[in-house]
């Protein structure tokens, strides 16, 4: 019975997002010169992350414990990956934001909650209906694992300042490079029944930035640490401020299983 219901499920939301893309397909066309909104995203990151065997998902990468692994990736990352996904894997190249879906920014919550074994998917065999092309016979199982540290190193790396100032023309200071560094450590996103990251260091007078990737609102509430945000909508944000130390968890009350943690020191 349980295997007649999970195909029976399968079928369904197959034919919704059939629906839901032919929709789309009529009202919009197939132009790539309009952003996608926030119920395409939403359909899309999950068909990519439904399209991955979950044997393939449950991979490990057998070169994390290797420190310099990232290094071995890095190369392989500017021949192949920088000029969509740009060198410091942002997204802000000179194509990436012109694709319809935009480059994603690597270094973002949503990308590196995915795991190990579902990057490697995607770099071995793309993503249809995208930009991602599959470079299995490019890369070997090694090279790619080498790229998933590289990725996963992303995150700790400075925008690529230099090739900012030239795409916007501008001259940014280092201190707004820092900040924008140090505010995108403290950005929660909201997603399905997920806070990304689940657990989040500050300190005390630190601004955070829940932000509502989910098509659906959601919100955050926790007596303890006096956060009430009401209900947030699809694409908008809720800054929270902590006042006092200590470890607070949090929920979003509308999906009670949506729990998070925010550790607040001095």
């Amino acid at each position: 019975m349980r295997m007649i219901r999970n195909v029976l499920i399968a079928i369904l939301v197959i034919v919704v997002v059939g629906v839901c893309a032919a929709y789309l397909v009529v009202r919009n066309g197939l132009a790539a010169d309009q952003a996608p909104n926030a119920v395409e995203t939403a359909v899309a990151r999950r068909l990519v992350r439904l399209s991955i065997p979950s044997s393939e998902r449950a991979l490990t990468n057998p070169n994390a414990a290797q420190g310099d692994a990232w290094k071995e990736g890095e190369d392989h990352f500017s021949d192949h990956c920088a000029g969509c996904h740009g060198s410091d894997g942002r997204g802000d190249s000179e194509f990436g934001q012109q694709m319809y879906p935009p480059v994603p920014n690597l270094t973002s919550a949503d990308i590196q909650h995915f795991s190990d074994g579902e990057l490697f998917a995607i770099i071995q065999h793309g993503v249809r209906w995208t930009g991602m092309p599959a470079f299995e016979s490019e890369h070997t199982a090694d090279e790619t694992w080498n790229l998933v540290s590289f990725v996963r190193h992303l995150p700790s790396t400075p925008a690529d300042t230099e090739h900012h100032e030239h795409e916007h023309g501008h001259q940014p200071e280092h201190e707004h490079t820092h900040a924008q560094a140090s505010a995108a450590g403290r950005t929660i996103a909201m997603d399905g029944t997920t806070f990304t990251p689940n657990e989040l260091t500050v300190k005390v007078g630190d601004t955070v930035t829940f932000t509502n990737k989910d098509p659906f609102p959601h919100n955050i509430a926790s007596a303890a640490a006096g956060m009430k945000s009401g209900d947030v909508e699809s694409d908008a944000q809720w800054q929270f401020r902590p006042t006092k130390p200590g470890r607070f968890s949090y929920v979003c009350t509308l999906h009670p299983g949506m729990k998070g943690t925010l550790v607040v020191q001095p």
